[in-house]
């Protein structure tokens, strides 16, 4: 980056104003007077989203309401990464992120094109097939046809049928399993491959077995890129390894490289990754496989802080607010305060027990 990176409020009430990003800094963005970007614009909620800058890349998470990307909704609770040039929608309010590099309009369709490949292939299809000439056009027209007709030529030409033992019996393969799909009756094939040309050598393989196949075979190297993309949402410099197929173990960084509350909740990450990755049957943590009870997360992670007098203790955060027993804090609802720590339960049910540190930075 050239310069400073900045938010900027391209449509609204606000358009034209902007706030400089620093690198790890959350900022909310809503109504709120407290809030580091302010919206008054309509259907903006007192604290609608959050972003903070992650090297060159923008995290968007949406709080209490959702957001509009490249036109497609982002749920409430939702996070997403964001490139340089790209916008996004909040009530009647557009902002556009930059970098701090010099912004163009390349710089913005790349973004757009890059966050539909991730998030909606058929939408980046559209915008890609529109960006082809009219007679380029007039081939994919065709084109279906052309392969329509190779496909009845294929079906009329009797196969070469071959060995099944020859495709599992390659290293490339030994984590493929074949099977019958019990809905169609096609030959199954499950499992892992390393790598993206490993898939298009088993689809070849498979079609020349002489049947109907149906591949539903992971490629490791990509799980791996996504939740290694995945991770970087929660953690700054965690290192990923593949352990059985399908399963990979997060060794964390020290607890300074933890980005959010949610970062000490290994289960809640685990169960988050196998929706996000397709294919992945297990995220591990080293070092925390087999914790049970309330997840013990550092008050200064949440920024609060535990204040006690002779007959009561509350919470408070950095503008001083306090907290008691019963009031909500970012990730729930606080059940009780003791000494050194305070309980808090999420919606879900599951348990943080919120810890301060003695003087000599060691738990209470």
């Amino acid at each position: 980056m050239s310069g400073v990176a900045r938010l900027y409020v391209t449509q609204g009430l606000h358009a034209g104003a902007s706030i400089a990003l620093l690198n790890d800094r959350e900022v909310v963005i809503g109504g709120d007077g407290e809030a580091g970007l302010v919206l008054v614009d309509a259907g903006v909620k007192p604290h609608h989203a959050t972003v903070r800058l992650q090297g060159d890349r923008l995290v968007l998470r949406t709080v209490s309401d959702s957001v509009v990307v490249f036109a497609h909704t982002l749920g409430a609770g939702r996070k997403t990464l964001l490139r340089h040039g790209a916008s996004f929608r909040i009530g009647e309010a557009a902002l556009l992120f930059s970098n701090g590099a010099q912004m163009t309009d390349r710089d913005a369709e790349r973004a757009e094109l890059a966050w539909l490949f991730t998030h909606a292939p058929l939408a980046w299809l559209r915008r890609r097939c529109a960006r082809v000439p009219r007679y380029g056009r007039v081939v994919l027209m065709f084109a279906p046809f052309a392969l329509a007709s190779l496909f009845v030529m294929d079906l009329l030409t009797p196969p070469t049928p071959v060995a099944q033992s020859s495709l599992l019996e390659k290293p490339a393969f030994r984590n493929v399993r074949v099977g019958t799909d019990q809905t169609t009756g096609t030959r199954l094939y499950e499992g892992y491959v390393q790598t993206p040309a490993d898939l298009g050598a088993l689809a070849l393989e498979a079609r020349a077995q002489g049947v109907a196949a149906n591949v539903r075979v992971a490629v490791i190297d990509n799980m791996q890129e996504q939740l290694s993309d995945f991770l970087d949402l929660y953690y700054r410099g965690a290192q990923l390894s593949a352990a059985d197929p399908g399963t990979f173990i997060a060794t964390p960084p020290a607890s300074a490289g933890y980005l959010q509350a949610e970062s000490w909740d290994y289960a809640r990450i685990a169960r988050l990754a196998q929706s996000q990755v397709e294919g992945l049957k297990a995220l591990r943590f080293a070092g925390h496989e087999n914790e049970a009870g309330p997840v013990r997360v550092p008050m200064e992670a949440l920024g609060l802080n535990l204040v006690s007098s002779p007959h009561t203790a509350w919470l408070a955060d950095r503008q001083g607010v306090r907290y008691f027993a019963g009031a909500r804090v970012a990730i729930g609802r606080i059940q009780r305060i003791g000494r050194c720590n305070a309980t808090v339960i999420r919606d879900d049910g599951s348990i943080y027990d919120l810890i301060t540190r003695t003087d000599e930075g060691k738990s209470c």
